[in-house]
């Protein structure tokens, strides 16, 4: 009987992920799914994935991949993990800067024993203008729930 692929249970972009040294709980830090640039082409860093697995014995190569809006190959990661006890695995792919032509949407892609397991999107888009002395402002879309409409 042919083995399961293993099971996705994170795939999270985000600033920072780190296993805490007392509890070994990982702390994932600034997830986001847009890239806001003020021009193109531009470097981002930092850019971490962090994964969660189950039914994953490890003991294979793991990569991580992003593909342009034209599913061209931008930029890659990978790693051997070493054989799991358990069979549930969670760690975290450290980017280097990553330099992206043109807004749109890409692709994040994950890879086991050379295996497809999941894919996620997020955009790359240009940053929302501002006057000089304003503040920042999140797209309306992006306002929490509580916050006040503007218009």
């Amino acid at each position: 009987m042919a083995e399961s692929p293993p099971q996705v249970n994170a795939f999270v972009l985000c600033d920072q992920a780190f296993q805490q040294a007392m509890t070994g709980k990982w702390c994932v830090i600034g997830t986001f799914g847009v890239i806001w640039a003020r021009e193109f082409p531009v470097n981002h860093a930092p850019l971490v994935v962090f994964i969660g697995l189950s039914d994953f014995k490890g003991n294979c190569e793991v990569e991580v991949s992003i593909r342009d809006t034209e599913d061209k190959p931008v930029c890659g990661v990978k790693a051997q993990i070493p054989q799991i006890p358990m069979s549930i695995a969670e760690f975290a792919f450290n980017f280097p800067p990553v330099r992206f032509e043109k807004a749109g949407s890409y692709t994040l892609e994950l890879v086991a024993h050379g295996s497809f397991l999941a894919a996620r999107q997020f955009q790359v888009q240009i940053a929302p203008q501002q006057q000089p002395g304003q503040q920042t402002q999140m797209p309306p879309w992006m306002k929490p729930p509580d916050a006040p409409d503007e218009t």
